[in-house]
């Protein structure tokens, strides 16, 4: 009767090098998802500030000054969107786009994001006329 022994000593430690080897592709992973998820919530705060901007510049008796006011104060109360800067224009129909970037969770990527929105200007008119 041969007993059977199994070969024990080869693979000691192989576990530990797998794990070694894959769980940084996994961390990256995990924060390259993180990542993504900020600059979408850095879009949507740009994009929402650009239509508060917009609302108010589009206001009767308000002015462009006044819209990229109100997009900047927007912008700053959320701190998902780093640096704002906002422009607006048109005379008829208005404008507003925010640029910004969003917080970086991994090392040497900087990403940016603008939203831009548009609309007419509020005015009084009668009828025929444009």
């Amino acid at each position: 009767m041969t007993g059977y022994r199994p070969r024990r000593g080869k693979d000691r430690g192989s576990a530990s090098i797998a794990i070694a080897i894959v769980f940084p592709a996994i961390a990256v992973l995990f924060l390259a998802l993180a990542q993504a998820v900020m600059l979408a919530a850095a879009h949507q705060v740009a994009v929402s500030s650009a239509e508060e901007g917009l609302r108010v510049a589009r206001a009767h008796n308000h002015t462009l000054a006044q819209g990229r006011s109100a997009a900047i104060t927007f912008a700053h109360h959320e701190p998902v969107l780093l640096s704002p800067t906002v422009t607006a224009s048109g005379p008829l129909t208005i404008t507003v786009t925010v640029r910004g970037r969003a917080p970086s969770l991994l090392p040497g990527v900087h990403l940016s994001t603008a939203g831009t929105v548009a609309g007419p200007r509020e005015r009084f008119t009668t009828s025929g006329q444009r």
